[in-house]
């Protein structure tokens, strides 16, 4: 089997598992932009004013790539400037992935290079040069890069490879070519014979075994910085230059990192006093926020730095002392710093903001990058231990939750003894564990308590309240109360039957007024699982109390009682009988619908009848008796 078949095998054995888009995961390319675009648009980053910019080579050998952070073996780079020694077109001989061939490449018949030449010490071909004109405005400049090439490792060994260069030189200002594209803390360029897998394999990256999917090449560098020292202000050249060596079928390519051509800048960051991982959030009146301005540019000039406050905190209301509107680098000095406090006002005032932009007006020093904090009121310190818990098994228990409220970095002490936010325990009996955790600031202690139960002897019973018979308009109270298992318990209920819920489906009790009968299933979980319920009916009825507009005693079986239709269903109710002069004729403080009437005269008497579910109904009754 040839090696060409080998290593599509081995990237479908290996890739097997992974889906259609991790296959799919290289980078992409394209050559819509010209190569002055290319410089200014996509390479050059702060600090840096470039022109005369000129490409010699094929046209389609340079362009832009992005996705170099995706698939196998990512590039670690995700988009910049690319040139090749043949194509970048997604051809089947470009540097998209993935690593399906040991010689991917194309002759765009270009020339060789002269520098080039020298370098790889045999004759070049196909070369793509990029160069332009540049001023810095710091006294260093730099970018990051890859090299790779098809030619690992197989044409490495016999003393010839594909070569680049970074060539740096002078225009107002004496400097020779300078090729800067050299291994970190040495003296020596960067080619395929210098970085492979057995000279320098710390910055060799193997896209062979396994074959990766981001790009074609058999191997490439890890990201590098090509560096060099300049004078602020001054004019240089630089020249990147790739080509093949000996022959030009097999290609290589360099990656540039776009914004990667920079120079010096100011960088902003921050240290909150309290520690931890807590870089941006203060919190009102309590430790300060330091503001760090560092400078990576020259340090012999002095610098200004200009700063603008925005955001919803009030510089030097809200947040003391007031921040400055410059910074003032001198000679010698690579940083500054300002510390302020959040002001405590005791008003709630939700998260602020403060942001801090700037800019440099100072000849060395060209990009400072951007900073925002947050203030926050001063807010409660809240523990948690956990929910309460069953030891079902040997194994122990793990106890805690998360804090709130209070300052970073929290501090702990359990019952234990333990310092720790979670901790271990196994009890042998049902056991209540503590936790109070204080902070930086002195904030009020924040306590929690957590139970571990152990399990009964007993199994789970689950009990529900009495069966219901209710009146329209009543209230229902439906409770369960469970015993045996362990605790705690968890509680469930289920419509069977009707149109009503309860109102709390997690509760042990409900309260509810029910509109129809209707039967509610209660389940009950204990802490190791275990599962028991019980079943309560409602049967609702028409409970009104309808009083009679007349009766006539007289003893023939025919409307001899004053009745009150509907009464049985509330005993205790009491009837209480007037006559037009507001005497009191006839009581009961529990009437049974018997009374006869037979000792008055006939006329209208008035009534008040106090029925036991709070109800007062009042009126006339006329009574006649018939002799």
């Amino acid at each position: 089997m040839s090696k060409r078949l080998l290593c599509i095998a081995g990237t479908l054995a290996i890739v097997a598992g992974f889906t259609t888009s991790n296959l799919n995961a290289q980078i992409a390319t394209s050559t819509t932009l010209t190569p002055a675009q290319l410089v200014t648009n996509v390479l050059l980053g702060p600090g840096v004013i470039a022109s005369n910019i000129v490409y010699t080579g094929d046209a389609n050998a340079i362009g832009f790539f992005s996705g170099g952070l995706t698939g196998i073996t990512p590039l670690g780079i995700d988009s910049g400037v690319v040139m090749t020694t043949g194509t970048v077109l997604n051809n089947g001989s470009g540097p998209q992935g993935p690593n399906n061939s040991t010689g991917a490449g194309t002759d765009n018949t270009q020339p060789g290079d002269t520098y080039l030449t020298s370098i790889a010490g045999a004759n070049t071909f196909n070369a793509a040069i990029l160069e332009f004109d540049f001023i810095p405005m710091a006294d260093s400049v730099k970018f990051r890069y890859v090299f790779g090439t098809d030619e690992y490792m197989e044409y490495v060994t016999g003393g010839f490879a594909d070569v680049f260069a970074f060539v740096l030189s002078g225009v107002s200002v004496p400097l020779a070519p300078t090729n800067i594209a050299l291994i970190p803390s040495t003296t020596n360029p960067v080619t395929a014979l210098t970085v492979n897998a057995n000279l320098n394999p710390q910055f060799y990256v193997d896209n062979e075994n396994p074959p990766g999917t981001c790009v074609q090449y058999d191997g490439f560098t890890t990201v590098l910085t090509a560096q060099y020292p300049v004078q602020c202000g001054e004019t240089y050249h630089i020249r990147l230059a790739i080509a093949d060596a000996l022959d030009g079928i097999v290609d290589a390519g360099v990656f540039l990192e776009a914004g990667s051509f920079t120079t010096g800048e100011v960088n902003l960051a921050t240290e909150i006093s309290y520690g931890s991982n807590n870089d941006s959030t203060l919190y009102e009146g309590c430790g300060q926020a330091c503001i760090i301005l560092a400078r990576t540019g020259s340090t012999a000039q002095s610098d200004t730095i200009s700063l603008t406050v925005s955001g919803t905190a009030v510089n030097g209301v809200d947040f003391i002392p007031a921040l400055p509107s410059q910074v003032i680098f001198q000679p010698g000095q690579d940083s500054v710093v300002i510390c302020i406090q959040a002001v405590q006002d005791l008003t709630p005032e939700g998260l602020e903001t403060l942001i801090i932009n700037s800019n440099a007006t100072g000849p060395c020093v060209q990009s400072v990058t951007s900073l925002t904090l947050y203030m926050s009121d001063f807010l409660p310190l809240v523990a948690d231990a956990g929910d309460d818990t069953s030891m079902c098994s040997s194994n122990p228990v793990i106890l805690g939750g998360p804090t709130t409220g209070g300052v970073e970095p929290y501090h702990y002490i359990w019952s234990t003894g333990d310092t720790t936010q979670f901790i271990s325990v196994s009890p042998t009996v049902t056991t209540t564990y503590f936790v109070q955790v204080t902070d930086p600031c002195g904030s009020p202690v924040g306590f929690d308590s957590v139970t571990v139960y152990l399990p009964s002897t007993q199994a789970l019973q689950a009990v529900g309240s009495s069966d219901l018979d209710l009146c329209t308009g009543d209230a229902a109270i439906l409770t369960v109360n469970a015993s045996g298992g362990s605790q705690p318990y968890s509680v469930l209920w289920t419509t069977i039957s009707g149109t009503d819920s309860v109102p709390n489906p997690t509760s042990a009790v409900n309260t509810f007024t029910p509109t129809s009968s209707g039967t509610f299933l209660v389940l009950v979980q204990e802490g190791c699982g275990a599962i028991d319920g019980d079943t309560i009916n409602i049967t609702m009825a028409d409970c009104a109390v309808v009083p009679p507009n007349v009766f006539t005693p007289g003893g023939d079986g025919n409307n001899d009682l004053l009745v009150f239709t509907g009464l049985e269903d509330f005993p205790g109710s009491a009837l209480f009988i007037y006559n037009r002069w507001g005497n009191k004729i006839y009581e009961s403080s529990d009437y049974q619908n018997n009374w006869n009437g037979t000792s008055v005269s006939d006329g209208t008497y008035y009534y008040i009848l106090n029925v036991s579910d709070g109800r007062s109904l009042t009126g006339f009754i006329t009574v006649i008796n018939e002799k």
